[in-house]
């Protein structure tokens, strides 16, 4: 498993250390707009380490927000078309 993310070339680095398993297994293999959009509310929702992340997915965009439906340290995706 990969413990940062990031881009190369002196730009930020993301360290996943901090993140849940299921948090860093979730941004495995996504592309960086993707992960650009999803990884400050994982980081929101483990300062606040009471909800966990759902990330809504159409063919244009992606949001992601906490949800006090999902348990901390999970993520749920839901696909709108």
């Amino acid at each position: 498993m990969h413990t940062c993310w990031g881009r190369r070339a002196g730009t930020t680095v993301w360290n996943m250390n901090q993140l849940p398993a299921a948090y860093a297994e979730y941004l495995e293999g996504r592309d960086e707009s993707f992960i650009a959009t999803v990884l400050p509310i994982l980081k929101q929702s483990v300062a606040e380490k009471t909800h966990g992340v759902y990330v809504i997915v159409n063919s244009h965009t992606v949001q992601a927000r906490t949800d006090p439906g999902v348990p901390f340290g999970e993520v749920r995706e839901g696909v709108v078309d």
